[in-house]
């Protein structure tokens, strides 16, 4: 009972206990919680800081990762993010650069740095702007020009229609009085003709009686040939002396058609009688020959037929015309066989008043030349002799002997030889009756 007063005076229960245990509890449980909350609260902050940090590294990354696209855009012109990519382009460009040896220094492109590279290129761009700045002002003074020139084109064009028109009035003019003189003409044109058919016809006539003479001509050619190795052995009838001039020899042929216009004649010689082209001869009247050979003209043999020739003039004295009939002859020429020729004396060909050391070789080589042969001999065998200068003797030679050394006296033996072989020649050919020939006679008869 005792404790039961107590307990109800002023004790604890169980209940008061329990009560107290609970309230404990519960501000135990209160504070726990309310550190639970506080801590995760900070939990939370330092996770939405990470979360935060974690957010902005990966936009920074994103960012960089942008920012490194568009660059290797700019620099390689592909997007990626890849450094070692990029360094490889720009690595092997650098080496093309250096392989194709199109820069002289490519140092400055040896960099993976934009700015360099885009310095070198705006330099060299602007170099080739101002080239281009330059041709354009170039081609805007050639512009101004060309309008100038074509304004100038148009001037010269009206003039040249102006020009042309004028010109086109006076060639109609013209054309009326050509077409009055075209009549005029025609009808003197027809009266020509008609006299050309006129001249035509006895040009024909005359033509038919000159071949009808020819053809007589050339049947007495050949009656006379059948005599003429008999006429051989008379050539030298006409025995002169050595201070003559012998050309009175009978001609080898005659003139059987001249055209004097033309400069052309037909001779009474050809293939039948061993003509060949190139052969000269002069032409003399049908009278004969005269004494110093004289011709009124040359004539040299073109075209061989078979027995007659065409020649053409070579040269013809003033006032002289070739005419039917006329004599032909040239001394190296004959028509049987070659003549044979003798040379002696000295001869002065170029008319310089000095004997020629070597003018019996050359008068020799002349006779060769056209059919001849030169013997060395007088003999019965020789046709004629062409007899040059007696050779003379030096005056200092012949004014004192007595004088003369040894060699000088061998000199003066030398020339004596000379001229007693000269006369001798001359002596021989008279006493056999061969003709002689001097030196301008000789080359009269061929043309020279």
């Amino acid at each position: 009972m005792a404790q039961a007063r107590a307990a109800g005076r002023g004790g604890f229960s169980a209940v008061h206990v329990w009560m107290i245990g609970f309230v404990f509890l519960w501000m135990a449980s209160t504070v726990l919680l309310v550190w639970l909350y506080t801590d995760q609260e900070a939990i939370d902050k330092e996770n939405q800081s990470l979360r935060s940090r974690n957010n902005d590294i990966t936009r920074s990354k994103s960012q960089a990762d942008r920012m490194l696209a568009d660059i290797a855009n700019i620099a390689i012109g592909e997007e990626t993010d890849d450094v070692e990519v990029i360094t490889a382009k720009v690595t092997a460009l650098f080496e093309r650069i250096v392989s194709d040896g199109l820069v002289e220094d490519a140092t400055p492109f040896q960099t993976t740095t934009i700015l360099p590279a885009t310095t070198i290129l705006y330099d060299e761009f602007k170099s080739q702007h101002q080239l281009r700045t330059a041709a354009e002002d170039r081609a805007g003074q050639a512009e101004i020009q060309y309008q100038e020139l074509l304004a100038q084109h148009e001037e010269l064009k009206t003039a040249f229609d102006n020009a042309t028109a004028e010109l086109k009035g006076r060639v109609d003019d013209i054309e009326a009085n050509r077409a009055e003189y075209a009549a005029a003409r025609d009808g003197e044109v027809d009266g020509f003709e008609r006299s050309i058919d006129e001249i035509g016809q006895k040009s024909a006539r005359d033509i038919q009686d000159e071949r009808n003479k020819l053809r007589d001509e050339i049947a007495r050619r050949e009656e006379l040939e059948s005599r003429y190795s008999d006429l051989q052995a008379k050539v030298g009838e006409l025995q002169i002396t050595p201070g003559e001039l012998l050309t009175l020899r009978a001609a080898d042929g005659q003139v059987v058609e001249s055209y004097p216009r033309q400069g052309v004649v037909y001779i009474s010689l050809g293939r039948r009688h061993n003509l060949t082209p190139g052969l000269r001869f002069a032409v003399y009247p049908d009278t004969g020959i005269p004494p110093d050979g004289r011709a009124k003209a040359q004539i040299e043999v073109v075209q061989v037929h078979d027995l007659t020739a065409e020649c053409n003039i070579a040269s013809i004295d003033p006032f002289e015309v070739i005419l039917t009939g006329d004599l032909v002859a040239n001394p190296v020429y004959d028509p049987a066989r070659p003549l044979r020729f003798v040379v002696v004396g000295e001869f002065d060909l170029n008319a310089d008043g000095r004997n020629d050391i070597d003018g019996d070789q050359r008068i020799g080589s002349i006779i060769t030349q056209w059919g001849g042969t030169v013997l060395s001999g007088i003999s019965s065998r020789v046709d004629f002799v062409v007899a040059g200068f007696a050779p003379l003797v030096p005056s200092a030679v012949a004014s004192d002997s007595s004088r003369l050394d040894q060699a000088g006296q061998e000199r003066q033996r030398m020339f004596q030889r000379r001229l007693d072989a000269y006369d001798g020649a001359i002596a021989s050919a008279t006493e056999l009756s061969i003709p002689i020939l001097t030196q301008d006679v000789f080359l009269r008869f061929l043309g020279f």
